[in-house]
């Protein structure tokens, strides 16, 4: 009897002992690297430590899982934010928006040759009135003809350029090459007035140009005309601001679907007659907007839009936003804009945050190559990536 039970007491030792040897040889049997579809589980996050007089800043490395789908050797296209850039010269509410889906076309337009270098901002500038020389300024959408002088000449001094419409459409989708330090002059509502007794010499001395954001359903042909003698030199880039922007069309929740399909859709056949450039931009009138709006200048084709919140400069796939904004999920067309008067400080302020967004990606350069090589080319070689130095 007792011979029996170590019989069977050895049985279970010896097939637990072949358990043991199965799981072993199981283990051991792993490849080296892992497999792609393996690789594409993986998330890396790399804490970037930083001298004391920066923002904290974080860049997340998120690879897709690709197990839905045929494993190879190259990132597939999902959402994700490859990096977060914060600083401490923008308000706390603000969060800055990532919009670009596959991470590897990311990465090569960010560090390609003939790119913008990262670092590379744009500064939007909304302006109404501008009082004329000497007389005193009595509301809070003017400046004072001397104000704007003084800022525009600042913009000179710290190095700043203008661009179109289209070239910050080309900067924010595909980080086309601008001016590090660019900024887009936008004139709303239908004021030529400002824009040939302040703005026109301004722009022939500095060879720049300036964004009007027009109200077309209201417009008369002698207006056209106007616009037309201002524009010999192609000093102005002509962009949707609503077809009859008034208290009955502005953008809210009871707005009819009819209305808000005018106003968005109505301006461009005018604006692409009278200049015979379609407009690429929409600036929301009185800054209004909604979902289905957003929705509908989308489907119009527009390519950006702008709104009245000041929240900071834009830089390739990074647009500073607040949450009304981000609840639209379409950061490129609910792009902030600096009021123009504080816009003398402000472009202080985006050089700085230029200047640390620099910083950031020279450091995290060599983390991000490393990334490319490892997601985004099969053989393991990397981009000539130009650091912009």
């Amino acid at each position: 009897m007792r011979n029996r039970k170590l019989t069977g007491w050895r049985k279970v030792f010896f097939l637990a002992m072949l358990v043991l040897a199965a799981c072993s040889q199981k283990l051991t049997s792993l490849p080296d690297t892992p497999t792609p579809s393996q690789i594409a589980s993986i998330t890396e996050i790399a804490t970037v430590t930083r001298t004391p007089f920066l923002p904290t800043i974080i860049a997340t490395f998120t690879p897709t899982n690709t197990a839905t789908k045929e494993a190879t050797a190259t990132a597939t296209s999902t959402p994700f934010n490859l990096e977060t850039f914060q600083s401490n010269l923008i308000q706390r509410t603000v969060k800055p928006q990532a919009y670009i889906l596959d991470q590897c076309q990311y990465l090569s337009d960010r560090w390609g040759k003939g790119k913008s270098t990262p670092g590379t901002i744009v500064v939007p500038v909304m302006y109404h009135s501008i009082r004329q020389a000497g007389k005193p300024v009595n509301d809070t959408l003017t400046v004072s003809h001397e104000y704007f002088e003084e800022t525009m000449q600042h913009a000179r001094q710290l190095g700043f350029e203008t661009i179109t419409s289209q070239q910050l459409v080309d900067f924010l989708y595909n980080n086309a090459e601008i001016p590090r330090l660019s900024m887009i002059l936008i004139v709303d509502d239908r004021r030529l007035g400002v824009v040939r007794d302040h703005f026109m010499q301004v722009l022939d001395q500095n060879n720049w140009t300036v964004t009007l954001a027009y109200i077309t359903g209201v417009a008369t042909e002698a207006e056209w005309q106007e616009m037309a003698q201002l524009n010999e030199n192609g000093r102005l880039d002509v962009q949707a601001h609503g077809f009859y922007h008034n208290g009955n069309t502005y953008f809210t929740e009871f707005t009819p679907k009819d209305v808000v399909h005018q106003e968005i859709f109505a301006p461009i056949d005018v604006i692409k007659e009278h200049t015979g450039k379609r407009p690429v931009a929409f600036i929301w009138p009185g800054g209004n907007f909604t979902q289905e709006a957003v929705r509908t200048a989308r489907s119009a084709d527009y390519k950006i839009g702008f709104t009245v919140f000041a929240r900071g400069p834009l830089m390739y796939n990074w647009i500073p936003l607040g949450d009304n904004e981000i609840s639209m999920q379409d950061p490129l067309l609910v792009l902030p804009r600096y009021w123009s008067t504080s816009a003398y400080g402000n472009l202080d302020e985006a050089v700085e945050i230029s200047n640390q967004a620099r910083f950031f990606a020279q450091q995290n350069y060599q983390l991000e190559n490393e990334w490319f090589q490892s997601y985004c080319d099969g053989n393991g070689s990397s981009l000539s990536f130009d650091k912009g130095e």
